[in-house]
């Protein structure tokens, strides 16, 4: 029989759990046709991100027939199936074996740690007596112990270890094993933000939490750095890597789930205490939702879009304050294919003046307006006040408007001011009020600075020429 060697993207599964707790069996298959569609190159059931520390040794013993069953052969399986024991480990990795999964992942003993000869004893003990190829792991971030590199050298010499994953994050640490142990045994990558770091260092094999949506991608990630397209895999490595922290941040599964919910895969909940009311808060599911969308795995919600042309005395009537427009007031407006703006401008002493004051202190919900500031305490000049067009529904559109919208719009004003186009006497006694229109689900944050910067520049030019 040819030695088992781990290679290419897999996903380490969620576990799909039904309302009352139960292995959502039908969601489960989903996520598995979904990461081999997607170019998996094996499934690794029961694992961490598949919440085997709260699953009964019975409920995992169902998991892996299950996806025996249901993978049939297309892809190679490698089951979670470490315990705090050496001998339930061994246990459960000789059902792995009967079954027909391909390897074992055990993770390192946790809670009581064993200190460096425990450590090996427990992993060769499994490797001599289970007959299946194992995958030892190091998280130390889960088991709080460090799987030292002097003792994986001296496992690899044993026949039926064929890899370790480590999800440490540690680089340094990663390095040293490629260099004790290359040629007996494959290091697999499973720290998916280090992903590109570790395969141009000769990595050849990653068990990825974010795999579960997202295999593709790290797939093409490898085939360029093995390739020698440095460059376009650091491109890609850097699109993917906000996604990863929101996921690796939030729990893991959870933030998967409701990525998979979002293609309409019916990946489950998760256990408690995982699962609670604060694990993902809308906020944080909007995020993931912008990233997928972003990297093309989910299709984009259509929103409407932005006024070509505000009318600033229409926009204040909107918010609820009428102002006479052969007042003294002086109006103008700027567009670009990001951000719309209207203006009017005129003394403090004037209705626009008394409206100034009233859209501090009389907020209209979800349009609510702020001061123009360059950084907290430090306002432009002359005084300045914005509020969106739109309706602000989320705290992530809140922080897009009086974030990279604010700072657009005073960077425009203070580029005004330090070249003198704005008169002193405006300076002294007038203020602004600004109107501004921006899809408020835009990603590219700093995209959105310039295109406000521009719009509002082209405003205050039909202002003050």
């Amino acid at each position: 029989m040819s030695r088992f060697v781990p290679k290419g993207v897999m996903p380490a599964l969620v576990t799909p759990f039904t309302r009352d707790g139960d292995i959502n069996e039908e969601g489960f298959r989903q996520v598995i046709d979904y990461t081999i569609s997607k170019g998996a190159t094996g499934v690794v059931p029961a694992g961490t991100t598949g919440e085997f520390s709260y699953m009964r040794t019975e409920e995992r013993k169902k998991l892996l027939k299950l996806t025996v069953e249901y993978v049939d052969g297309r892809v190679p399986i490698i089951a979670g199936t470490g315990q705090n024991s050496t001998r339930a480990t061994v246990l459960l990795t000789k059902y792995a074996a009967d079954i027909g999964c391909d390897a074992a992942l055990v993770i390192s003993p946790y809670y009581l740690r064993p200190g460096d000869k425990g450590y090996y004893e427990h992993y060769a003990t499994v490797a001599r007596q289970a007959d299946l190829p194992v995958i030892l792991y190091n998280l130390p971030q889960c088991t709080l112990g460090v799987l030292n590199s002097n003792v994986v050298e001296d496992l690899s010499e044993i026949d039926n270890v064929v890899g370790i994953k480590d999800s440490s994050g540690n680089m340094p640490y990663l390095l040293e094993l490629l260099e004790k142990v290359h040629g007996r045994i494959e290091v697999i990558i499973g720290a998916d933000e280090c992903f590109l770091s570790a395969v141009a260092a000769g990595v050849k094999a990653a068990i990825l939490a974010t795999a579960n949506l997202i295999p593709h991608i790290w797939l093409e990630i490898m085939h360029k750095v093995q390739k020698g397209k440095i460059e376009e895999a650091a491109k890609l490595q850097n699109s993917v890597q906000t996604l990863a922290r929101l996921i690796l941040k939030n729990g893991a599964a959870p933030p998967i789930k409701a990525g998979l919910r979002m293609l309409g895969i019916n990946a489950g909940k998760s256990r408690m205490p995982l699962d609670t009311g604060g694990t993902l808060t809308p906020e944080t599911k909007e995020e993931i939702r912008l990233e997928l969308q972003k990297l093309g795995v989910l299709e984009e919600l259509k929103h409407p879009s932005i006024q070509r042309s505000i009318q600033i005395f229409e926009a204040l009537l909107q918010q609820g304050f009428t102002i006479d427009e052969t007042s003294n007031v002086k109006q103008s407006s700027g567009s670009n294919n990001t951000v719309s703006v209207a203006i009017a401008t005129g003394s403090k002493n004037s209705p626009l003046g008394g409206t100034f004051v009233k859209l501090l202190t009389m907020p209209k919900i979800g349009h609510e307006a702020l001061m123009v500031i360059l950084e907290p305490n430090l306002a432009v000049r002359p005084s300045s006040i914005m509020f969106p067009m739109r309706r602000i529904e989320s705290m992530r559109q809140a922080s897009l408007f009086y974030g990279p919208v604010q700072s657009g719009a005073a960077r425009a004003i203070a580029s005004y001011l330090e070249k003198g186009k704005i008169p002193n006497q405006s300076i002294e006694d007038d203020v602004m009020v600004m109107a501004l229109d921006v899809d408020l689900n835009s990603k590219d944050r700093r995209q959105v600075v310039a295109a406000t910067q521009e719009a509002v520049e082209k405003a205050l030019a039909g202002i003050w020429r």
